[in-house]
């Protein structure tokens, strides 16, 4: 029988959300149509499109932190079943590996194990969307210049959990029941990416079949 998310969410993770939108924002206010939207039942190619009148960048800003959240928590009900020896590297199956590198500590690319890659990376997205320089919470500070770059990067390297989870730790997913649950994640993700072109085709190559399947 399958589980509702917040059933299969409730259990105590490591892997938690961590970013909120202050309620009276503008920010929040779009948050909220976009939830309402996707609860709607409307297709989710419509869902993802910029409302009339809105700031893409702030569309833009409002997803990526949702998603961050989303993925965020599906990655955490498996982390326990994802570890150093059952996933020594973060790869999507044998033809991809990921290497991480950040300005601090692996200022080259560096082979690391899955977990440790995971955590790393929500560690360095959760700095990022946390970065009033980068997401700017305060009325009337602009986005940086760069801020659909750096959102392109972190929608990348978010992608890449959803190749790990899915060519690695699929049978978790049926396990729990939370097949449908993961699936609409991943195709409203898919679909937004697409919509902005977010992410380089190239890097959606490793879920291709299984995008065609059932992103119809």
């Amino acid at each position: 029988m399958a589980l509702c998310l917040k059933q299969v969410f409730a259990k105590d993770k490591t892997f938690r959300p961590r970013k909120r939108f202050e309620p009276g924002t503008q920010r929040f206010e779009l948050y909220k149509k976009a939830q309402a939207s996707l609860k709607s039942g409307l297709d989710l190619r419509s869902v993802v499109r910029l409302p009339p009148g809105e700031s893409i960048d702030d569309w833009i800003a409002v997803h990526v932190v949702d998603f961050f959240n989303r993925i965020n928590l599906i990655y955490g009900t498996m982390a326990e079943r994802c570890s150093e020896t059952s996933c020594p590297v973060m790869a999507g199956g044998p033809r991809y590996e990921y290497r991480w590198q950040d300005e601090r500590q692996y200022r080259r690319p560096a082979k690391l194990s899955a977990p440790r890659y995971m955590a790393l990376l929500m560690d360095w997205i959760e700095g990022l969307i946390n970065d009033e320089d980068v997401f700017p919470t305060r009325v009337g500070v602009p986005f940086p210049k760069n801020f659909q770059q750096v959102c392109t990067k972190i929608l990348t390297r978010l992608f890449r959990v959803f190749v790990h989870v899915y060519i690695h730790h699929f049978d978790s997913i049926l396990g729990m029941g939370a097949e449908a649950h993961v699936n609409t994640c991943y195709k409203h993700f898919y679909y937004f990416i697409r919509e902005f072109s977010l992410v380089d085709q190239r890097e959606l190559e490793p879920l291709r079949e299984m995008t065609e399947r059932i992103c119809h």
